[in-house]
């Protein structure tokens, strides 16, 4: 939009390429809200959704990368062991086309907290996996919910805070998915290495998981001019 392309059926502007800034962004759609990062800092639901994104994301790189070794030391085979990984990546693509198609229907907010339970439930369902069904069924449970999160928290984001300042908000925002994908691997190695089992740390973040799936429908759209009605 900063050289004069807009999203389809926007009616079209006449724009110098050589205007300031200022001149630029006052062509946006006057009916979007336009936070500045320091104004989404502000609002309740920026915290919210940072913090469901640890939590999720967490769960998606802890549970994703330790799966396969904890069914091979249930004592699957490890050729068939890593069917469970194949399964959760393959999921994620099918979720990806459920949540899309349910994102023109509900509230996002009420997706993003049924996401974060199909992803709790793949968490505590691997953990509880003493079979390759089981282990199978998990993964894909699991994938149908991390997909969701991908998909929904982008749009969460964008139709929270509007187009213009997203880069600087989402690059903020993006820390705290990064840190939960950081913290995810690192904590259930820990616990696998205290407790010699993965059942401790999937059923950890299964619990965190759900906890963070109910508060993330407080996560109510902002409202930058109180007379706004909700979008979401």
């Amino acid at each position: 939009e900063d050289i004069g392309l807009t999203p389809d059926p926007a009616k079209q502007h006449p724009i110098n390429l050589l205007s300031p800034p200022s001149a630029i962004q006052g062509l946006s759609d006057p009916m979007e809200e336009n936070f500045t990062l320091s104004e989404a800092l502000k609002t309740r639901a920026f915290w919210i959704l940072a913090a469901f994104s640890v939590s999720g994301f967490m769960v998606q790189s802890g549970v994703s990368l330790h799966q396969v070794p904890h069914l091979i030391g249930q004592g699957i085979d490890p050729s068939f062991a890593v069917f469970a990984a194949s399964t959760f990546a393959l999921s994620q693509v099918i979720g990806g086309i459920i949540w899309s198609t349910l994102a023109s229907k509900f509230k996002v907010r009420y997706l993003l907290a049924f996401a974060g339970l199909a992803a709790s439930i793949g968490s505590i369902g691997t953990s509880n996996s003493s079979s390759l069904l089981w282990g199978l069924a998990a993964s894909l449970c699991l994938g149908i919910g991390v997909g969701g999160l991908h998909l929904l928290l982008r749009l969460a984001w964008a139709d929270y805070y509007g187009r213009q300042h997203l880069g600087s908000i989402r690059g903020v925002a993006h820390s705290a998915q990064i840190g939960g994908q950081v913290l995810g691997p690192v904590l259930a190695g820990f616990m696998f290495d205290v407790t010699r089992s993965y059942k401790l740390p999937f059923a950890t973040f299964t619990v965190f998981l759900w906890g963070m799936s109910l508060l993330v429908l407080a996560a109510t759209p902002p409202q930058k001019y109180p007379s706004s009605a909700s979008r979401t």
